[in-house]
């Protein structure tokens, strides 16, 4: 994401002031789009409400635009015959569920259209309400609430680049799942209020909503877990809700205000996420950073085929043998062992329940995806990533005891069972694993919640006390995610005068979302240019 633009800021070194970079300058947008996305009852609403207070006080001369996806799919419900029940609030939302998907069923990014259509109008009504003010240091900002499907944040990301933003809204599941209970649906009973969330995090259609692959695309995650007050009928504020705080970071990081500096926890799942690029894995990819309690970095690791001798195929730069042959699926069979074992696990299905055989074997592949055959984990040929941090570490000979791990993706239940032998304290991770047992089979040695835990290494060398439960924390990530990670750190603008003295430059090219088309401003730049050579 882009800079935001400042009016005060130092005026740029000569040697980068160059005309062409005046002109990008000149060209440049005033203009930010964040959009939030989180499961339902996490708060997304309570978070753009923030979000908007953090803005006007964190940007001056800005204008804030809160634009709800929910009041732009209505207004093509209104448009095209379709219903929306408002007996109850949960009905409501049911409906415009369906609404979403009639639009998407056309066009996957089709709420995102209706969105971009209602910045449209509100800009519209902005420029002509700031018509007589000096608009040059005058900043926009829409905030989309909320984004419900990958389509959407792929389309929204295309059309304004680096000035759009996506927040995830990190809220742990019970939490939500009571907020829904006692206050927006609590006319509703409890089964029906469950359908309702398992649609929202994925359901089942490609058209569908679905939070859950569209939630780790966030640049920035904010965790909203704890109450917004802790009660509702006086309203006081809750002291471990900190979200304004999360958000203010956020902004002083896009404003330059301040010297910021990534926590050790953003650079340990920058780390992940470097990791996780070099998988050849033909179903996913899964990075892991081990980090000790100081903040170094232990170990990477990413799922990928052991290779004899040591390590996985693509991680060293010399073989270890002569005649090396990259044996991972990618560059093989090229097809995923996993899926060919389910396959013929199928197969044998069909042939030992008679009633089977006349269901064409992809049909019945769909049908068995949805239940324990579909997460079987047994025949992927791959080490994890969080198994080839551990096993990494231990060749290098790095204790991982105390350590906090990574992870792009929730581990599986294989790999909790290991990461908790280990003696690692904490996991960090972004995107869900549904198929993961973890909680099932380790809840005895696993945390969902960090109110009131303490890591295990902590724990077992202060005393042999154990009425306090000893468990390692499994947490979904907050902070500045890795997409963001150079965006936010890099140092692309002078942070000091002539003197010596820290003062804050503009950046040292123009960066951001242009109001004109490439093919112009090229044709401008070249004029441009052409122009001054002549004089």
């Amino acid at each position: 994401m882009a800079a935001v633009p400042s009016p005060q800021a130092t005026p740029a070194s000569n040697d980068s002031d160059r005309a062409s970079n005046t002109l990008l300058k000149s060209l440049l947008s005033n203009e930010l789009i964040f959009a939030v996305v989180g499961p339902v009852g996490s708060g997304t609403s309570w978070v753009t409400k923030a979000l908007e207070q953090r803005v006007l006080q964190s940007i001056p001369k800005s204008q804030v635009n809160i634009l709800k996806a929910s009041d732009a799919i209505e207004n093509w419900a209104s448009t095209h015959s379709q219903a929306i029940d408002n007996t109850t609030k949960l009905s409501r939302a049911q409906s415009l569920q369906d609404a979403g998907d009639k639009i998407r069923a056309q066009d996957a990014a089709g709420v995102a259209v209706n969105l971009i259509s209602e910045i449209k109008k509100a800009r519209s009504a902005n420029s002509s309400e700031t018509s007589n003010t000096d608009q040059k240091d005058f900043i926009r900002v829409y905030i989309l609430d909320s984004l419900k499907h990958p389509a959407e944040v792929a389309l929204l990301r295309s059309v304004y680049q680096e000035a759009f933003c996506l927040v995830g809204v990190v809220c742990e599941s019970q939490r939500g799942r009571n907020r829904l209970r006692e206050g927006k649906c609590s006319s509703s009973g409890g089964d029906e209020i469950d359908k309702f969330i398992a649609r929202d995090q994925d359901s089942g259609l490609t058209y569908g909503q679905k939070v859950s692959d569209t939630f780790h695309l966030a640049d920035f995650f904010v965790d909203n877990t704890p109450n917004r007050f802790l009660d509702d009928e006086n309203r006081r504020e809750n002291p471990a809700w900190d979200v304004n705080d999360q958000l203010g970071r956020l902004l002083d990081i896009l404003t330059h205000k301040k010297v910021i500096r990534p926590l050790p926890s953003e650079t340990g799942m920058f780390h992940a996420y470097g990791a996780q690029m070099t998988s050849a894995c033909l179903s996913r990819q899964v990075g892991a950073a081990l980090m000790d309690k100081s903040g170094n970095l232990v170990s990477t690791g990413k799922n990928e085929v052991p290779s004899a001798g040591g390590g996985v195929y693509g991680g060293s730069f010399t073989p270890h043998h002569v005649n090396y042959v990259d044996h991972r699926c990618a560059y093989t069979n090229e097809y995923c062992s996993s899926n060919l074992h389910q396959t013929q696990i199928i197969d044998e299905l069909k042939k030992a329940v008679p009633e089977l055989s006349g269901i064409a074997t992809e049909d019945l592949k769909k049908q068995l995806k949805s239940t324990g055959i579909g997460r079987l984990l047994e025949f992927s040929r791959a080490v994890h990533a969080e198994m080839d941090a551990l096993l990494t570490a231990a060749r290098k000979g790095s204790s991982p005891v105390g350590g906090r791990l990574f992870v792009t993706t929730f581990p599986c239940h294989y790999c909790a069972r290991h990461i908790v032998s280990a003696g690692v304290d904490e996991v960090q991770y972004i995107e869900p694993y549904p198929k993961s047992l973890a909680y099932d089979l380790h809840g005895d040695a696993i945390a969902k919640s960090k109110t009131d835990w303490l890591p295990p290494s902590e724990l077992i060398a202060k005393s042999n006390d154990h009425e306090k439960d000893i468990k390692v924390l499994f947490r979904a990530f907050t902070g500045v995610a890795p997409r963001l990670y150079k965006l936010a750190f890099i140092k692309n603008r002078p942070l000091k005068d002539s003197a010596g003295k820290m003062k804050f430059g503009e950046p040292e090219w123009a960066s951001g979302l242009l109001h004109e088309s490439y093919k112009d401003i090229e044709d401008r730049l070249i004029a441009n240019n052409i122009g001054e050579n002549h004089e």
